[in-house]
């Protein structure tokens, strides 16, 4: 039977993928959140996905909860196959049952490492040197469908959770369309997910303050895997203070030196190659981009420049 795909999704990250999906495939309409109102006008905003569905000419299904209306909506495109990346909602057994050559959901962790909401933010806050997209069958329970395929890329420890959502992106729609292709031609067949499953929550304000007792590594991962949102904080000065950028990859945190005699959290360098070293407890963090509340948010010249208190604060 020919495979005619309802794409399912909703921000940025899924948008590639719908591009490839819909220039080698059968896309017959795509499923995306409702328009949000943004800004003090309230003005509807479409989904990154449903604009990407227009401009191809696609229908768009739109619905609060996937109940009899959107069962019926999808019948009426003739959609066998689902293929989704980001949707954002559950899928109950009534909805899955309309697609009768197969689901399948992108997820971008090596499950069943990191199922649940925020997997990429996962992937950096706890450090891995490796990034991994997986496909699989969608099951009732979050992410326990057996196993289609996986890839995995080397990461530097540079990546924020804005720029490594860039490139799960573009590694997703390069990689799950030539897998689709496989599996609907047969020649791929599924996997029970091996070794004990973990669970990722979304990143919240409660996760975003600095603890700099703790080693280089972890708060480095904690300032990259909380950007763009919600930014990762230390108190300064009476205030909270945004650190929205680190220097160095993983192989530059592994070499720093521990300073003597000084107190966590302490600046106890400057450097115009680097940033703000902060004394941390195996080593120094050197923050090199920062955030005063109600201000943008600066280079570490640039910050310096305007408060030369910060070379001798201490972060609490």
């Amino acid at each position: 039977m020919n495979k005619k795909i309802l794409f399912a999704g909703t921000p940025e990250i899924a948008v590639p993928l719908l591009q490839e999906l819909i220039n080698n495939f059968d896309v017959v309409g795509v499923l995306t959140s409702t328009d949000k109102s943004v800004g003090r006008s309230k003005a509807l905003v479409p989904t990154p996905v449903k604009e990407c569905a227009l401009k191809n000419n696609l229908p768009v299904l739109q619905f609060d909860t996937l109940r009899t209306e959107a069962r019926e909506a999808v019948k009426a495109l003739g959609a066998n196959t689902l293929v989704t990346f980001a949707f954002g909602k559950i899928f109950g057994p009534k909805f899955l049952s309309l697609f009768e050559e197969g689901t399948f959901n992108v997820h971008p962790s090596a499950l069943p490492l990191f199922r649940g909401p925020s997997p990429i933010q996962a992937t950096i806050l706890n450090g891995l040197e490796n990034a991994t997209i997986s496909v699989q069958n969608i099951g009732l329970k979050m992410d326990e469908g057996d196993l289609w395929g996986q890839e995995s890329f080397a990461l530097t420890g540079c990546e924020t959770t804005s720029s490594l959502t860039d490139l799960v992106a573009l590694k997703a729609a390069n990689f799950v369309p030539s897998l689709l292709k496989d599996v609907f031609d047969g020649k791929v067949q599924s996997s029970k997910q091996e070794g004990e499953a973990s669970y990722c929550q979304m990143l919240s304000k409660e996760d975003s303050h600095l603890d700099f007792s703790m080693d280089v590594k972890t708060l480095h991962c904690q300032i990259r895997a909380l950007y763009p949102w919600p930014k990762a904080n230390a108190h300064v000065n009476d205030t909270d203070i945004a650190i929205t950028g680190v220097w160095g990859s993983f192989k530059d945190i592994e070499k720093q030196e521990k300073p003597e005699d000084q107190e966590y959290g302490q600046v106890v360098s400057f450097r115009k190659d680097r940033g703000l070293g902060v004394r941390c407890k195996d080593g120094i963090l050197w923050i090199n981009a920062l955030q005063l509340p109600a201000k943008k948010e600066l280079d570490f010249k640039a910050f310096v420049n305007g408060n030369q208190w910060i070379k001798n604060a201490r972060f609490s």
